[in-house]
């Protein structure tokens, strides 16, 4: 699969996990698989993709190849022999599918069973496992059950999903959080934003700038602002910022994105600052479910007005019992 070229260069931040691979990397026992957990828009899949190309390209450790470097070529290019990328294909419409098939993780079995067609390591990431159904999760044990040598396989979870434990058990898991606000910026400026562009998005989406990135544009602001008056709103007799909320999440993905996003950063914000545990419980556990409505609207294609309804009514009790 072809790689598009604003996915490679200098991944900001998590430099313990960086570290972390470079020393396993070097010391020559490097675990056949990697679990890259964390919030959606953080980088994963930009780590994973400096990890396989230091492996696959022979790197000096910098983790920062372009798409100028000769390997970074290869990589959008989608022609390097020894790398495979599984994603959500694109359907004859040309929209992304819900789901990963089954049979591209299957098919990992017969990659690896090949030797390196340049004399190195074959390398693989899935991307990411939440976009798995029970065959793909099931196909991904086998191939970690059965590693071959010189091999590697990346795997990313936005947390949206549950994981097979045995899935968890036969990986080294490296857990990747949200970015401070100077790593943020640092990485919107990176993608071509100015400082000022730069610092409108990362409202959008605190700490992750690859997730501010797809909810860019002037209609998915105002859809995040008419979500938190809602979610205000919330137990009065005026429904004027509930119908609202709606029609601006309903305009497009983005949107319907950028509504959910700013509820969820809402409920954690509440979760963290609640002095009550069980008030402080709630709100978190109100995020989590959030998170999990948002995956399954996105994979089972969803009005958008009713999963943003759906959302603030996760949050209703919460609001009315004044937590």
């Amino acid at each position: 699969m072809a790689v598009d070229p604003n996915e490679l260069g200098a991944v900001i931040g998590h430099d313990e996990a960086k570290r972390e691979f470079l020393a396993a990397a070097q010391s020559g026992r490097l675990h056949h698989g990697w679990l890259l957990r964390g919030p959606r828009g953080v980088g994963k899949a930009r780590l994973a993709l400096q990890f396989a190309m230091h492996l696959l390209g022979r790197g000096d450790g910098s983790l920062a190849a372009g798409e100028a470097s000769p390997i970074g070529k290869l990589v959008t290019a989608g022609s390097h022999p020894d790398l495979r990328i599984i994603r959500r294909p694109i359907d004859d419409a040309g929209k992304q599918k819900s789901e990963i098939p089954a049979d591209s993780v299957r098919e990992l079995s017969e990659f690896f069973s090949l030797r390196p067609a340049m004399g190195g390591w074959r390398v693989a990431i899935v991307d990411a496992l939440d976009e798995l159904n029970r065959f793909g999760s099931n196909a991904i044990l086998k191939t970690l059950e059965e590693p071959p040598a010189k091999a590697v396989l990346f795997l990313i979870s936005h947390g949206e999903q549950l994981l097979l434990p045995t899935i968890r058990s036969r990986c080294h898991e490296v857990r990747l959080t949200a970015l401070g606000e100077s790593e943020t910026m640092s990485a919107l400026i990176q993608a071509g934003r100015s400082p000022g562009e730069a610092e409108q998005m990362a409202r959008l989406a605190p700490g992750r700038p690859g997730r501010a990135a797809q909810l860019e544009g002037g209609d998915s602001a105002a859809a995040a602002s008419a979500a938190i008056d809602a979610l205000r709103s919330l137990g009065g007799s005026d429904g004027r910022a509930l119908h609202a909320s709606l029609q601006q999440s309903a305009k497009s993905d983005a949107t319907l994105a950028a509504a959910l996003e700013a509820l969820r950063n809402s409920m954690q914000t509440r979760a963290r600052r609640e002095l009550d545990p069980l008030a402080a419980g709630g709100w978190a556990e109100a995020a989590l479910q959030l998170m999990r409505l948002e995956a399954e609207a996105r994979g089972l294609n969803q009005d958008r007005a009713q999963t943003v309804a759906a959302a603030l009514a996760i949050a209703a009790p919460l609001m009315q019992s004044g937590a």
